[in-house]
């Protein structure tokens, strides 16, 4: 068993017991519904707990754990457990039973950490998921699962001393395929510091920082904001689900200097009608990311909170590829003719290479569309036990991220289109084979086709367009209330059209391109 290295900072490990040294009895982490806190001394000691807890039930280095809950600070210390080689394997909330067992499966984990909320959807798949081991409550004690608490507390808060390298795996990232089943992103413990450093190059994160990451922390970007806060020594608050008047208070009441989140968030709490009630002077940064921005969205938040938003581009497989700067901003709002970088991604981060290819992978003409690519040592392995996938992603070392985008004379970025069969809602990614899956089982569809069109809420929104069988009839609600109950709502249309006909090639396939276009033409970019 190894004793910590104090030169060595390379892993989840190092970074907790840095953090429990150097920061000590300053606050990590405050659930702010209950005012719980944790010192980072008091968080590694708690981490430490718990690793000791698992490795005692026969859980090893390299073994998956799945988390099920809303933002509690146990949901952190179950993805810092990774500091003894512990996998991480968020899981969305959002999802059916149905769609948590595959996850659950194919991750192999052994053991799953739930909130009592949602302990009764792991009970009726139990049969389902025979590989795990173990449940454990993280708020409650039900007769059939382990009291988290009462269960880490019978253990010492040392560090367990167990060897874990760089290389080693840090978490399982599910996301949306869009030919099949969601694909399991490896993050290592490499390639999540890396990217933390990375994003933190201008030295925003301080320990004097004030954190508010919306996501949920099921979302990746757990390991890119939430990792970060701790690994920079600030002090990170936690809502157990996004209320934007919950958001206004929090930096009211908590002087908040950092907040994080999706397009859509930001939006309203942009637009709270009693937003002026509250004191926002306290931010100096807020960062958005995982679709794009609605640019008058944009405008109205830079007119309420100043010239403090940074975007950064990235996906889960890929961690951050672009950053569009506050400067940037700034310059937008201020210098004439340049409103249009808002509507940008920014230029390439430090230590990112990238290129706009076509088809065959050679780089395009300057200011014409062509896919994105890149490469960096923040680059993740692949996908989980899915080498087929992983090699249509990474090909001769570059990243394909499925978006087209086009570079101006200064280098910024545009997105313009989507190559990938994916719809970006909200943050969310949505497969629209998973949803078209769903509707094909209605004997009323004949064909169907899913896709994203304009959402001035949420970037993009779910539209089904539907062609019936002879005869048959079925309304709009009908196969709404169909992929509610097969989905997560989340996923479910907001609309559907129904038609006699879908464009289709000579060979029969759904022209969706050219359906999309019919709702996106006129616009300079194909994407919410």
């Amino acid at each position: 068993m190894a004793k910590w290295n104090s030169l060595r900072v390379e892993t989840w490990r190092d970074v907790m017991e840095w953090g429990a040294r150097v920061y000590a009895d300053k606050i990590a982490v405050m659930a702010w519904e209950t005012g719980r806190r944790y010192t980072f001394t008091e968080l590694n000691a708690r981490v430490n707990r718990l690793c000791r807890a698992l490795l005692e039930l026969g859980v090893n280095k390299g073994d998956r754990v799945a988390v099920l809950a809303t933002d509690l600070p146990e949901y952190l210390e179950v993805a810092s457990a990774a500091k003894a080689g512990f996998v991480y394997v968020p899981l969305n909330w959002r999802l059916k039973p149905e769609e948590l067992v595959y996850i659950i499966n194919n991750s192999g984990a052994v053991a799953v950490f739930v909130e009592a909320q949602f302990a009764d959807s792991l009970r009726a798949v139990r049969e389902q998921i025979p590989g795990v081991r173990d449940f454990i409550c993280l708020d409650a004690s039900p007769a059939d699962m382990r009291h988290y608490e009462t269960w880490i507390q019978a253990y010492p808060p040392q560090d367990p001393e167990v060897d874990v390298d760089e290389d080693d795996l840090l978490g399982i990232v599910y996301t949306s395929g869009t030919t099949g089943r969601p694909k399991g992103v490896i993050k290592k413990h490499r390639d999540t510091l890396r990217f933390c450093r990375l994003i933190n190059w201008p030295g925003q994160l301080t320990s004097d920082s004030k954190c508010l990451g919306m996501w949920p922390l099921f979302h990746v970007a757990l390991l890119h904001a939430n990792f970060s806060f701790l690994m920079f020594g600030a002090t990170q608050y936690l809502l157990r689900k996004f209320d934007a008047e919950a958001v206004l208070r929090l930096v009211n009441d908590a002087g908040i200097t950092h907040l994080a989140g999706a397009p859509t968030m930001l939006v309203r709490i942009t637009d709270h009608p009693d937003r002026a009630k509250y004191d926002m002077t306290s931010l100096h940064s807020i960062a958005y990311g995982g679709s794009p921005m609605p640019l008058e969205g944009l405008k109205r938040g830079i007119e309420a909170f100043g010239p403090v938003f940074h975007q950064g581009f990235g996906m889960t497989e890929g961690t951050g590829q672009t950053a569009l700067t506050g400067p940037d901003h700034l310059r937008a709002v201020t210098a004439p003719g340049m409103e249009k970088l808002l509507l940008s991604v920014g230029k390439a981060l430090p230590g990112c290479e990238l290129r706009l290819v076509d088809d065959d992978g050679t780089d395009v003409a300057p200011g014409e569309p062509g896919e994105i690519v890149f490469r960096s040592e923040a680059i993740i392995a692949g996908y989980w036990q899915n080498p087929a996938a992983t090699a249509e992603l990474i090909r001769d070392g570059w990243l394909h991220t499925g978006d087209i985008g086009r570079e101006d004379a200064e280098g910024y970025i545009y997105i313009v289109d989507r190559k990938k069969d994916l719809i970006i809602s909200g943050g969310e990614n949505i497969a629209s084979k998973d949803v078209e899956d769903v509707l094909y089982t209605h004997p009323a569809v004949a064909e169907c086709a899913v896709i994203g069109v304009p959402s001035a809420e949420w970037g993009e929104g779910v539209r089904a367009v539907v062609t019936l069988r002879t005869g048959m009839s079925v309304t709009a609600a009908e196969l709404i209330e169909l992929c509610t109950e097969k989905l997560g709502r989340f996923k479910r249309p907001r609309s559907v059209e129904f038609r006699d006909v879908l464009p289709k090639n000579p060979v029969g396939k759904i022209l969706k391109r050219e359906i999309r276009e019919e709702y996106w033409a006129g616009r300079d970019r194909r994407v919410g």
